[in-house]
């Protein structure tokens, strides 16, 4: 989000008010025991596994078990804390999103989300965030957050270790949110994001040697980060060069935008443009699908496009300059990919699930995660396959654009602004580097990978009300 939005947060009044927590955690209750462990499990926004290797080699987190953690796509902080947390749906991925059904887009742009915001707070009445006992200290943390990151590290830690002695009075589990190192990464670079993780850790040890209760600790994120400046390009632009018309609705209906005519029967699609990431959403009709998604993979700012080739069967697409390789997930998440010689860019070893002849690789679902783990790509096929069929998106897109690391969607611009500012380290696609974060725990040994999807089962204290 941008900070001149985020900045109005501080009129809304909306966001978490830390002090109201303060007086809830003062209310006497029955105590648990205060022999037992109180488990805090703490989420911070934008993790990368690169930032916390350079955290570990400076000291940090000495001791603790961890776990390359597999983040989902498109990996945006709201599609991915609800799906983490299992706290129901969004409308797509992101704040703004196209429903099909009634063909339009909801909170568009810039006047979608101020409308949101004003109503509701960027954050504070999402399910996934109500989940988290702690989000920022004070009404205009928000705000602050986004104006100056590193300035507000000191008092928000401050606020989140008072929130947790007090919970732990009552509770075994308590669940906080960290966004400081997601925002300095996209402002400052992965030196500040090393910085806060560094902070993290020193504060945790002081506030475990001062505690009388026995704490243990678990960090986990919701994406990972490319950490690298960006291009930052128009999701329009990319259709428009690469022979697609972007347009605002579907079928009848269908407006151009720009005030540009389509001509007989091109193909068409809805870009859906909000914050900056590393991924674009499109909708598309059926026809379309996917000559759009062969069409925009020839794109210098595409990396791969994918969509669904039979939703029925489980059947998707993966299309790279404009050659489509072909994947299908059955429903007990087994992996059968088509021609799999045709996959050689992916670095995934299918060697050993190869048919007689060749034609095809049949993985089980643990088997294709391993096997795409060292690639450029991991967790490729669940991860493409549960992009479209996950319900944490009531209404998923018909194609999906990732960009390469260097390269981030503009999103929605406000007039007058002034220079760009965030412009490095930027999430939401399917590489390596977006993809990955860690699992860091010291609560018990860890497997060598864990799926975002499976903490909610690994730590049952993130499961939402109703899961």
């Amino acid at each position: 989000m941008l900070a001149a939005v985020a900045a109005l947060a501080a009129g809304s009044g909306l966001a978490c008010d830390a002090a109201y927590q303060g007086f809830l955690s003062s209310v006497p209750e029955p105590e648990t025991d205060p022999a037992a462990v109180a488990h805090v499990y703490l989420g911070i926004d934008g993790m990368s596994r690169q930032a916390f290797d350079l955290a570990r080699a400076r000291g940090a987190f000495s001791g603790w078990d961890t776990a390359d953690l597999v983040t989902p796509f498109p990996g945006t902080s709201d599609y991915s804390w609800t799906r983490t947390l299992r706290a129901g749906s969004l409308g797509g991925y992101e704040l703004q999103y196209f429903d099909p059904v009634a063909n339009q887009m909801h909170a568009d742009g810039l006047s979608g989300t101020v409308d949101h915001l004003l109503r509701e707070g960027i954050v504070g009445t999402l399910p996934a965030y109500q989940r988290f006992d702690f989000l920022g200290d004070g009404a205009t943390w928000q705000a602050r957050s986004y104006l100056d990151p590193l300035a507000t590290l000191p008092g928000t830690l401050d606020e989140l270790f008072d929130i947790v002695a007090g919970r732990a009075r009552t509770r075994r589990d308590i669940l906080v949110y960290v966004v400081v190192a997601d925002i300095a990464s996209h402002t400052e670079g992965i030196e500040p994001a090393v910085s806060v993780l560094v902070e993290i850790d020193r504060r945790i040890r002081v506030f475990k040697a001062a505690q009388r209760r026995r704490y243990e600790f678990t960090l986990f994120s919701d994406h990972g980060n490319a950490h690298l400046p960006s291009t930052l390009v128009d999701a329009n632009d990319i259709l428009k060069a690469t022979g697609v018309t972007p347009v605002d609705t579907l079928g009848d209906g269908t407006e151009v935008t720009g005030g540009e005519q389509p001509s007989a029967d091109p193909p068409r699609a809805v870009p859906v443009v909000h914050v900056r990431v590393s991924y674009v959403a499109l909708h598309a009709e059926p026809r379309h699908v996917a000559e759009v998604a062969a069409r925009t993979s020839r794109s210098p700012y595409v990396d791969l496009a994918v969509a669904p080739i039979d939703r029925a069967t489980g059947w998707f697409g993966v299309w790279r300059q404009g050659e489509r390789c072909a994947f299908q997930r059955q429903a007990d998440g087994t992996i059968v990919v088509a021609e799999p010689a045709r996959w050689g860019w992916l670095g995934a070893d299918l060697g050993p699930f190869l048919s007689a002849d060749g034609g095809q690789a049949l993985l089980a679902d643990r088997d294709a995660l391993a096997a795409t783990m060292g690639g450029g790509y991991p967790d490729i096929f669940y991860r493409v396959a549960t992009a479209f069929t996950h319900p944490a998106a009531r209404y998923p897109a018909d194609v999906l654009l990732s960009m390469p690391d260097d390269v981030a969607s503009i999103g929605f611009q406000i007039p007058g602004a002034g220079a760009i500012r965030a412009n490095d380290g930027f999430h939401g696609s399917l590489s390596r580097r977006a993809t990955l974060s860690v699992l860091a725990t010291e609560s018990g040994p860890l497997p060598p990978t864990v799926r975002s999807d499976d903490l909610a089962d690994r730590f049952p204290a993130l499961r939402g009300e109703g899961q």
